[in-house]
């Protein structure tokens, strides 16, 4: 049975459609959350290796199958707009707002000579701008309830690798989170990171046999992470017993870091 910690608050979770986002905003359903499902899409991604069979939309997941209540929104994090509307209609719909998920994201695959400048400009709106559009428009809201930001960066926001844009814009998500934290720490808001590793999703698709296998060799766990791996660390950082947890980046990786001695 799971706990029960974050019944009738108000949680947004960006790219909540498929992957970990999806992962994400199921595991505060059980919890009994009010989860605003916001992405470009409502229908969930599948994957070739993963979530094959996945064809039911989140918010529908969270309504039917948990305890918790969902509705999904037409959101592009990297329009300022688009996001603004996000943040209104989790207010409008649920009466507040309590926590943020930034997890939306893009990976454009390219070193810098392969990568054309549209790439690298759309990858850092995704990736890094879109978290600070969300935060912008979130916070007071959520100071008012003394929330908590959650952003999902990645190993490779340490480390490198992943190409230039999405390295750099992980990069900033870590720091941003750090600065955010010391911003809002008076109001009593708590900001966080989650930094996966490998973890089993559609965004996978594009790698090789050969990169599943390197990825293996640098998990020190026999196995790799699974959305839900995610989700149980985001209820955790988000609720009473993560109390006295801000500024922190968490590596949710299977050891992928700890092998690289970062």
């Amino acid at each position: 049975m799971e706990a029960q910690r974050h019944v009738d608050r108000t949680v947004v979770v960006t790219g909540a459609a498929s992957g970990i986002g999806r992962g994400i905003a199921i595991r505060f359903g059980t919890e009994g959350a009010n989860v605003l499902v916001a992405d470009v899409r409502r229908e969930p991604k599948r994957g070739e290796r993963y979530d094959t069979d996945a064809t039911v939309p989140t918010d529908e997941v969270v309504s039917e199958e948990t305890s918790g209540d969902g509705t999904f929104v037409e959101t592009d994090v990297s329009d300022p707009e688009s996001v603004e509307l996000m943040i209104e209609t989790a207010v409008d719909t649920y009466g507040g707002l309590d926590v943020l998920v930034n997890n939306a994201g893009i990976q454009i695959i390219g070193d810098s000579q392969a990568m054309d400048i549209e790439g690298w400009a759309r990858s850092l709106e995704v990736d890094l701008s879109g978290v600070f559009y969300a935060v912008k428009y979130a916070v007071p809201h959520i100071v008012e309830r003394s929330g908590q930001i959650l952003n999902i960066g990645s190993v490779r926001g340490f480390e490198g690798g992943g190409g230039p844009a999405y390295a750099a814009a992980k990069g900033g998500v870590v720091n941003m989170t750090r600065d955010l934290a010391r911003e809002l720490g008076t109001e009593d808001v708590r900001v966080n990171c989650i930094n996966p590793g490998y973890i089993e999703t559609p965004l996978q698709d594009y790698l090789s046999e050969e990169d599943i296998e390197r990825s293996a060799e640098q998990t020190l766990l026999p196995r790799f992470g699974t959305p839900e791996d995610i989700g149980d660390v985001a209820v955790f950082l988000a609720s009473e017993e993560a109390s006295f947890i801000t500024g922190a980046n968490v590596p949710v990786d299977g050891g992928w870091l700890a092998h690289s001695g970062v």
